[in-house]
């Protein structure tokens, strides 16, 4: 067989550009740097307790106690089982070769565009010019610098699934449909449903109008072979992550975003429930503001980023001298998202291109791609009318996605998609738009766009944001002429230098689209090379996207220091334990049998586990070892003080009552705001009382003043307390100890409940309202409130046994043993979450009915006698859904196999015919 090295040379250049260039950015991994990711920490923590029982079993759990009291730990952290695409996903990562995660990101990132321009048969060198601009957009960099690995890789794989589609609507009916069953399954994969969801809306869209289209061409034949390929690729693409999910499916039911049938609301404002999905406003608090969409032009339209304004040498530098300091501690960005770490910026040469196509191609591509640019547009601002209220009330779980704004990524596909596209026909020499003069008319029609934004900055909007205007206005009510003229000075000052930031950015991209057009009245008059021409384009492209992505994540060194970066050996232990975590460890390890043989075991584990393979220090890892020996044989809950629902500090070394996740379990975060923030008030002034307590001992003992009082009482140390019953949530929840200060000792709980307790009545409730407002005045530790309506008891009062007894024997994640001791038949109610998809109550090897009690917790009537009691953790979604990935993996397989091995077979018959 004849090799044609010359069709097989854009190729090779393709990859090794896009590796040089992700290596390029990344390069302080290459010298034992890794990124400093706010969001992989956070993920370490939740998910420690799930991979240490992974390094010490060798298989996943599936259940997790270490966030939100507990819940599944496959939404947490899993290997996917029988899913073979994980292995396609790591070796076009080129994580066979150690390339680091965000190296390997960035590559595929421009690796799965590059295969889309191909089968949209676009000139390869052109094809490579895309690629750097989709890989370099800023979403790919800020996300990655955050730690948001999953959507990264989700959106990676967005482009050739598409292409794949088009491929098979224009002629390559089987290729493309495998093309796109293997790319779909790869996007499912990556396991960020979000991005997965606004896939369906990019193809969903494209895909309609490709059938319109061979529909008026009445292609009848291409039409039912490339729907039908297409409907069956897209089934079997899905099949490899059915695990994912069937379980995601069936836990949604239960989260945050599900239906719920409670009315009432709690006295603290909550944003996250509603009837059905999430908040409105939780939806929208990340979008953009008026006319923030600018930032597609300049990323700084609206400031870019919040940060300081003194952190930025070239802005101060047109500060007004006798405002400067209060200037300086001003907000760079002034959009309308609660919070932004930058723009996102698909660059504005690659924008000017779109615009040329969305004029001149002669494609009906470019329609869908009009539609989806004006809809993605609309949806990504904050407003919460128009689009947005239809989207989000009628359109089916568009309100189970927090971060709407992130339905840009669309764009990131489909701007550089018809640029290239456009480029493409204009070096076929195309005729594609026709006479000389038109071209003339909207290339300078884009440049006086941009131009009339730097020289009118009032067109951008206000420079103030409502809030600023408030607070200057709130400044000026009580304050005399002077103070006046002062706020007003710093108001205009600040004004000023908003603005100068922001022409400073769209003077850049008006020169970068005066070159970029510049190149055309240059090609259209010449007889120069294409190559070159492609490659220039290629240069200021390049330039144009690295140059925006490096103000947000750069691979400069200063002073010895990066700025992004930490050492492999600081990545490894996200967090150290503190005096509290310490002093917990302490308390309990003479409760575990073998304590110092466990920790051993698990050490030696740790060292030949990935997971731990950058954590050097024998010590430490002993440290971390002893933390998940504790986790792994113990069942209490911790409660921190330090924002307890958005920090896994405490997951990483306990069982902690909050975390950090974007779905959480319904139940218990109504319980959160209803009762447990409440009781975290209450146990507060419980500490100050036990501190007053000591004080006035200390007083008694000897004369003090009231300033030495003040001293000695920060200074007072409160290792226990017993918090009454008052504090039924807490206690419930088996809340063993309370971290109020990092520095300092645990508070130990004396009045917890400890794992499970008997009950001797039971309180009907006929719904989640009453249900709810019962715990209020619940004596929790000799009854329970259950709603009778879902859950069909015999009877709700019981005969006491007083000398009752239950304790657990033995503690796993999917596996819970108890021993248990009764005269008589008594409800049993465990601290335990209830989750009804899976856990599973054996007494004496019986199935026996489960019920909720309390609102979130499982209970059980025992019978008399003595009883062994497990509860397993057995989800039926989670073993089917493994056996179809498994079949759904191998028929991707072998239709992408069989449809290449056709395609190839059927061109070596075309060169010898």
């Amino acid at each position: 067989m004849k090799i044609d090295f010359k069709k097989l040379l854009p190729h090779a250049v393709a990859v090794l550009t896009f590796f040089l260039l992700a290596a390029i950015y990344f390069a302080p991994m290459f010298k034992g740097y890794v990124l400093r990711q706010s969001d992989v920490k956070q993920f370490k923590g939740m998910a420690k307790e799930i991979v240490d029982y992974r390094v010490q079993n060798d298989r996943d759990p599936l259940w997790s106690n270490s966030m939100f009291g507990g819940m599944p730990a496959y939404q947490v952290s899993m290997e996917q089982k029988g899913n073979f695409l994980v292995y396609v996903d790591r070796t076009l990562k080129l994580y066979y070769f150690n390339v680091q995660g965000p190296i390997g990101l960035l590559f595929i990132s421009m690796l799965g565009f590059y295969i889309f321009a191909l089968c949209l048969r676009i000139n390869p060198w052109l094809g490579i010019v895309g690629a750097i601009a989709f890989g370099f957009s800023t979403i790919n960099v800020l996300f990655i610098e955050g730690g948001h690995m999953t959507k990264v890789n989700a959106i990676a794989y967005m482009a050739p699934a598409l292409g794949g589609m088009l491929l098979a609507f224009r002629g390559k009916w089987l290729l493309g449909s495998a093309v796109f069953a293997l790319f779909l399954g790869l996007n499912v994969t990556a396991n960020h449903l979000q991005m997965t969801y606004y896939l369906l809306f990019l193809v969903g869209i494209v895909g309609v109008c490709e059938i319109i289209r061979l529909i008026i061409e009445k292609n009848w034949n291409l039409l039912t072979r490339s729907v039908g390929a297409l409907t069956f690729a897209g089934i079997i693409g899905l099949l490899p992550t059915t695990v994912n999910l069937l379980t995601t499916m069936e836990y949604s039911e239960f989260t945050t975003r599900g239906t719920t049938d409670l009315t009432i609301k709690p006295a603290r404002p909550t944003n996250v429930q509603e009837k059905e999905g999430l908040n409105k406003n939780y939806i929208l608090e990340y979008n953009f503001g008026p006319r923030e969409l600018l930032s597609l032009i300049a990323p700084a339209a609206k400031g870019e980023y919040a940060q300081q304004i003194m952190n930025d040498e070239a802005a101060m530098e047109s500060a007004d001298p006798t405002y400067s300091q209060q200037i300086g501690q001003m907000n760079r960005y002034w959009g309308g998202q609660s919070f932004s770490g930058g723009a996102f910026y698909f660059g504005v040469v690659m924008l000017a291109f779109f615009a040329l196509g969305m004029v001149f191609l002669k494609d009906s591509l470019k329609w869908p791609f009009l539609v989806l640019f004006v809809m993605c547009g609309l949806l990504a601002s904050n407003d919460p009318g128009g689009l947005n209220d239809i989207f989000i009330n009628k359109v089916p779980m568009y309100n189970k996605f927090r971060d709407s704004k992130m339905i840009l990524a669309i764009l990131q596909v489909i701007v550089p998609a018809l640029g290239i596209l456009f480029l493409d026909r204009f070096f076929k020499r195309e005729n594609i738009w026709g006479d000389e003069k038109k071209w003339m008319y909207v290339s300078g029609g884009i440049v006086a766009i941009v131009g009339l934004l730097y020289f009118m900055p009032s067109l951008s909007g206000d420079f103030i944001t409502a809030d600023e205007t408030k607070m200057f206005a709130e400044y000026s009510k009580n304050a005399g002429p002077d103070q006046v003229s002062m706020i007003n000075g710093v108001k205009q000052g600040l004004i000023e230098v908003r603005q100068s930031i922001y022409q400073a950015d769209m003077g850049r991209s008006i020169l970068l689209v005066l070159l970029g057009l510049g190149i055309f009245i240059f090609a259209s008059r010449s007889k120069t090379s294409n190559y070159i021409l492609i490659g220039v384009i290629g240069l200021l492209v390049t330039y144009d996207n690295i140059s925006v992505c490096k103000r947000y994540l750069n691979n400069e060194e200063e002073g010895g220091l990066y700025e992004s970066y930490e050492t492999k050996e600081e990545a490894a232990t996200p967090v150290m334990p503190s005096v509290s975590d310490i002093s917990i460890l302490k308390q309990e390890v003479g409760k575990i049998n073998g304590f110092d043989s466990k920790v051993s075991s698990l050490k030696e584990k740790m060292k030949s586990s990935i997971y731990y393979n950058d954590l050097e220090d024998e010590e430490m890892l002993g440290v971390i070892a002893s933390f998940g020996v504790l986790n792994l044989n113990t069942d209490y809950r911790v409660l921190s003080f330090n924002n307890p629902f958005a920090e896994t500090t405490t997951s990483y070394f306990h069982k902690s009552l909050g975390g950090y996740h974007g779905a959480k379990l319904k139940r218990y975060q109504q319980l959160v705001d209803f009762y447990v923030m409440d009781e975290m008030d209450a146990v507060n002034q419980a500490i100050n009382l036990a501190k007053n307590d000591k004080l006035r001992y200390y007083a008694t003992q000897f004369p003090i003043t009231d300033s030495t009082a003040k001293a000695i009482f920060d200074t007072i140390k409160v290792t226990e307390v017993a918090l009454p019953d008052t504090f039924r949530v807490l206690n419930m929840l088996n809340t063993r100890y309370v971290i109020a200060d990092r520095n300092v000792d645990a508070v130990k709980n004396t009045g917890a409940y400890g794992n499970a307790w008997f009950v001797k009545k039971i309180i009907p409730a006929k719904n989640s309202d009453e249900e709810m407002l019962a715990i209020k005045k619940l004596n929790a530790l000799e009854e329970c409130v259950v709603q009778t309506n879902k859950f069909k008891l015999n009877k709700t009062a019981f005969k006491v046994d007083t000398n009752a007894t239950v304790k657990m024997v033995s503690y796993g994640t999917n596996e819970l043993r108890y021993q248990a001791n009764s005269k008589t038949e008594m409800p049993l109610i465990f601290s335990e979450i209830y989750y009804p998809e899976g856990w599973n109550c054996y007494v004496n090897n019986k199935l026996v009915p489960q019920f909720c009690a309390n609102y979130v917790l499982r209970g059980i009537i025992l019978p008399s006698g003595k009883s062994d009691i497990v509860w397993k953790f057995e989800p039926k979604s989670y073993a089917t859904g493994t056996t179809l990935a498994s079949v759904g993996s191998i028929l991707v397989l072998l239709l992408v196999f069989g449809a290449g091995f056709m395609t190839l077979r059927d061109s070596k018959t075309e060169n010898v015919a």
